[in-house]
């Protein structure tokens, strides 16, 4: 589920897994919108376990990236009542190993540039 989840970060479009963050933020994911997107992906699959799965997931992502993910806790009020969500947010200024970046393919191209190869 992990590996699925994280190349929805790549998939940009009008119904994506992962938001735009702003600020110190590069990207997000809710815990309800995995769960939501994990009953869409997944017949059978109840609402409660896709809770539990998205609980479950989330951890996961941040034990594989070594901490590189961060989970926040935050208060939302939908339909009068308030309710605590758990956010994963991926850090503007977190380097992912093996990320191809513009800043990288500049340097990589200068690099190869000025020693010839």
């Amino acid at each position: 589920m992990c590996p699925k989840v994280w190349r929805e970060r790549d998939n940009v479009g009008r119904y994506s897994l992962w938001s735009n963050g702003s600020g110190g933020i590069r990207a997000y994911l809710d815990a309800s919108d995995l769960a939501e997107w994990i009953r869409l992906k997944e017949s059978g699959v109840s609402k409660k376990y896709s809770q539990e799965l998205a609980r479950r997931t989330m951890d996961a992502m941040c034990e594989l990236s070594k901490n590189r993910l961060g989970k926040i806790k935050r208060q939302r009020s939908k339909d009068g009542l308030r309710y605590q969500e758990t956010r994963l947010v991926l850090k503007a200024d977190v380097e992912l190993p093996g990320e191809v970046t513009k800043e990288n393919t500049i340097d990589t191209l200068t690099t190869d540039a000025g020693t010839g190869e």
